[in-house]
């Protein structure tokens, strides 16, 4: 393929970038407006996992974080594609889920109260290792 006028190819690539910056920006603003009621912002997770073969772990979006002790955050999913599910861990226990496996009932959002500050991980899959998109919010919920 030749490129008659490199500057027009130029062009069409920073919109097509920008464009996808807006579309996340929206994404995220969107879900954030969903935190409900005392939910101050802090921070969002955009994720986009593969599905799954067989055979082969579920994917997950990890990241870790600093949260401060005697406060209570609150964390939403938005899904785009596939049904999400967050859990908050300490150093190797899952300390809060949106999905109970055992009643298979989903919670959107959750709130976490943190009792003691230091790093914990944010893990978000997709149910049955499905491929999908979401955006999560993190809030701090005035006590």
């Amino acid at each position: 393929m030749k490129i008659l006028n490199p500057i027009i190819a130029i062009v069409f690539c920073f919109t097509t970038i920008a464009m996808t910056q807006s579309d996340r920006k929206e994404r995220v603003q969107d879900c954030a407006s969903k935190s409900g009621e005392g939910a101050i912002y802090l921070k969002e997770f955009v994720v986009s996992l593969p599905k799954v073969t067989k055979g082969e772990r579920p994917p997950m979006y990890r990241q870790a974080i600093i949260l401060r002790g005697n406060n209570i955050y609150r964390f939403n999913l938005c899904n785009d594609k596939g049904q999400s599910i967050i859990r908050v861990y300490d150093s190797s226990n899952m300390l809060v889920s949106s999905y109970d496996t055992k009643t298979h009932k989903e919670y959107n959002p959750i709130n976490f109260l943190c009792r003691k500050t230091g790093q914990y991980n944010i893990i978000i899959t997709f149910k049955d290792g499905k491929a999908g998109e979401a955006v999560g919010i993190m809030s701090h919920v005035m006590k």
